[in-house]
């Protein structure tokens, strides 16, 4: 089993085998080489314990991808070959089924004004042709891109990757379809506000921005974002930690929610993710540069600020190198031992870590040689993303990022990892089944490699700043002809591998600076030739073998005792109550009994990492005081007076009963907003009173008379609101 995952799911698939005669060219062709790649010759780009990538072939034991010509790649992988492995991977009965889609040909003709690459690695021309030409497809006849709404999430990503440079008007067109009236559509209907990562569109639309200078579009899209920040700044602020509320979305999917099946929808509101958080960042950033640019004061830059430095409070893990995926449990959120990894990537590409945080989060991160985990540690034995252990968004991110820090060694992977998944799998579409495919954003993806990484691209208001990284392997004249920007037409040559630019020259000129300004025109030749320097140079850190999250504990609560149904024996629990914890030894356990409030809940403690916490059991030093909610004709607000002894920090949540889909209300003390509840269809009961009970909010009380006020916020139609009956005060 170890075995079969640290060479990867695809090392041990063949219909076919290499003849003796082509294993011992491959073998000719590598060259010289060390296995830790601090000098690669000979061809290679990359090589590791799983494969080996030429200029034009993928090696992998007797599997193998080539370039058959720009237009065609060849490969020999069987799809039985894939099942029968997954089966044994994943260790369980269920059916899996493995798809082979459209064979990718290249067209006659090229796609109408997507600029061309050619380069001395004929795999290499062949998946950026296979790139664009997906791209293409994926236009509907409306000028917009055709996507799925599980696929939103990596569309945003796509267009800040590539697609705002190599398809604007259709960027632009697809984010205008995701507005109603002047503010973002949550595109997962029903799950908003758990979900708020539709403020990515912020900066997916100021790439277009960048890349057309429309400044129609700048003044629709500064009102959009301002619009929506308004509304998700009233409704997720938590005014404890200054982070964003919601659990956020990786591959369409809450990040650990298949490890915690007791989380209802209240408790994933109560979730602080780390994605969710940086988009919120980095919007409020766009919209502090729009406005700049449109010549209007605005402070956006300090919302920015503030919630970077509650991030880098809050969800960074010093003992673990890396920021933590999210912050749950309601009463003391505590991080999760998870990372979201398209999430650190935008850390580092965004400023969000520092210079060194950032260094060190991508030299320390584990990745795989198949490349980066979308999260780490990995939910299960194999992730339904099947080549790779990555979307290819999440890898394009990580690839920039590696690049941003001068990282070569981990750029080189990346790079190397991404072609890899692409000549293998989807050359040929081959995915498991009711897996969302997303060609275009592995198109966009990919390309962005050509465009932002081997020429360097760096798009800004005032023009295209160049900053090419180029890993040894990659050498020779690199071309890229008819890129379009603004109102000119530009052909790239970069000649050699390295970070620093020797010389750059337009139509022959030499240029002062790597930098094009935004008003050229006509027709330019740009020519970058680098100077090696420092190859090879970024460490990696590479995990032999799936390091696989722990089961999360399933508890029995009765009285002052708890019993572990799914208990492992020979397995590390731990019982943790308030932040302090003490093993435990036995899948029956008894309580020890601790003064106040407090929150009983079991995880494992893994050798490697711990797994998430268990539904948890609450237990109140003080009965909570109890206000009946007020049964008003209008529901959108209502008020409760309550008496409390003494000043200080409570903890408020309301029990209601479920009848409707989703209710969503605004919490302030004494005229001073202190957060949101959530009532939400499908939460489980208490045993005693058969209520069910919202996230709970933290609120300073005043001793003596306080006035609590709920504003309803208004959502969609299709929600209906539930029956508030108590609201309980909690002393902590």
């Amino acid at each position: 089993m170890l075995e079969t995952r640290r060479h990867g799911l695809i090392s041990w698939l063949a219909s076919t085998t290499l003849t003796v005669a082509a294993v011992g060219l491959f073998v000719l062709s590598l060259g010289s080489c060390n296995r830790d790649g601090q000098q690669m010759a000979g061809g290679v780009i990359a090589q590791n314990d799983v494969f080996t990538m030429t200029g034009d072939s993928i090696l992998e034991d007797t599997v193998y991808a080539t370039a058959a010509g720009p237009d065609y790649i060849k490969t020999n992988v069987s799809l039985q070959g894939i099942e029968a492995i997954a089966h044994r991977m994943m260790g369980d009965s269920s059916e899996i089924r493995v798809l082979a889609g459209k064979t990718w040909h290249g067209r006659k003709q090229r796609p109408a004004l997507m600029p061309e690459y050619s380069s001395p690695q004929p795999l290499v021309d062949a998946t950026y042709n296979m790139s664009v030409d997906r791209i293409a497809d994926a236009v509907s006849s409306s000028g917009r891109f055709l996507v799925g709404k599980s696929n939103y999430s990596r569309l945003y990503c796509s267009i800040y990757l590539s697609l705002a440079a190599l398809k604007p008007h259709q960027s632009m067109a697809t984010l205008r379809s995701m507005v109603d009236r002047d503010s973002i559509i949550m595109q997962r209907e029903g799950q908003w506000p758990v979900v708020s990562d539709h403020v990515g569109w912020a900066t997916a639309a100021w790439e277009v921005y960048k890349t057309t200078g429309d400044r129609e579009w700048l003044a629709y899209c500064r009102r959009v974002i301002e619009k929506t920040l308004g509304i998700n700044r009233a409704v997720l602020l938590d005014q404890q930690t200054g982070l964003i509320h919601g659990a956020g979305y990786t591959s369409s999917r809450p990040l650990g929610v298949r490890r915690m099946t007791w989380m209802g929808y209240n408790d994933l509101f109560a979730c602080m993710s780390l994605g969710n958080n940086i988009l919120t960042a980095h919007a409020y950033a766009v919209l502090g540069e729009m406005c700049d640019e449109m010549g209007i004061d605005n402070d956006y830059l300090d919302n920015a600020r503030r919630i970077k430095d509650a991030i880098n409070q809050h969800l960074w893990n010093e003992d673990r190198g890396c920021y933590s995926s999210f912050l749950y449990g309601m009463a003391f959120p505590r991080q999760a031992p998870t990372a979201d990894n398209t999430s650190q990537a935008m850390c580092v590409l965004w400023g969000i870590a520092d210079d060194k945080r950032a260094e060190n989060l991508i030299a320390q991160t584990p990745v795989s040689e198949l490349g980066v985990n979308v999260t780490y540690p990995a939910a299960t034995a194999i992730e339904p993303y099947l080549a790779h252990p990555s979307w290819a968004t999440t890898q394009a991110l990580w690839n920039l990022a590696a690049a941003s820090v001068g990282n070569e060694n981990a750029l080189r992977r990346g790079l190397s990892v991404l072609w890899r998944a692409q000549a293998l799998y989807e050359s040929h579409d081959i995915h498991l089944e009711g897996v969302d495919t997303d060609h275009l954003g592995t198109g966009a993806s990919n390309a962005a490699m050509i465009l932002r990484v081997i020429v360097g691209m760096n798009f800004k208001p005032e023009g295209i700043e160049f900053q090419p990284t180029v890993p040894v392997g990659l050498g020779g004249k690199k071309t890229l002809k008819g890129f379009n920007y603004r109102r000119a037409v530009l052909d790239f040559t970069v000649n050699g591998t390295g970070t620093e630019i020797e010389k750059i020259t337009d139509n022959g000129t030499v240029l002062e600076s790597p930098f094009l300004p935004n008003d050229i025109s006509g027709h330019h030749h740009i020519v970058i030739t680098l100077a090696p320097d420092n190859q090879g140079s970024g460490r990696v850190t590479i995990h032999h073998g799936e390091i696989i999250l722990p089961l999360t504990p399933d508890i029995t609560w009765s009285g002052d005792t708890g019993r572990i149904e799914n208990f492992v024996p020979g397995t590390k629990y731990r019982l943790t109550m308030n932040g302090e914890s003490e093993v435990l030894s036995d899948s029956i356990f008894v309580l020890p009994h601790v003064d106040g409030f407090t929150v009983y809940s079991v995880e494992i403690a893994g050798r490697y990492v711990n797994g998430f916490m268990s539904r948890p059991l609450l237990r109140y030093g003080l009965t909570p005081q109890v206000a009946f909610y007020p049964q008003t004709s209008s529901s959108d607000s209502a008020i409760v007076v309550v008496n409390v002894a003494r000043g200080g920090d409570y903890l408020l949540d309301i029990g209601y009963r479920p009848t409707g889909t989703l209710d969503v209300r605004r919490v302030s003390v004494n005229s001073h907003p202190m957060g949101t509840v959530v009532m939400a269809s499908g939460a489980s009961t208490d045993s005693q009173d058969g209520l069910a009970y919202s996230n709970m909010v933290s609120v300073k009380m005043l001793k003596g008379e306080n006035i609590i006020r709920f504003d309803q916020i208004r959502l969609p139609k299709s929600f209906t609101t539930c029956e508030p009956v108590h609201v309980r005060i909690i002393s902590f």
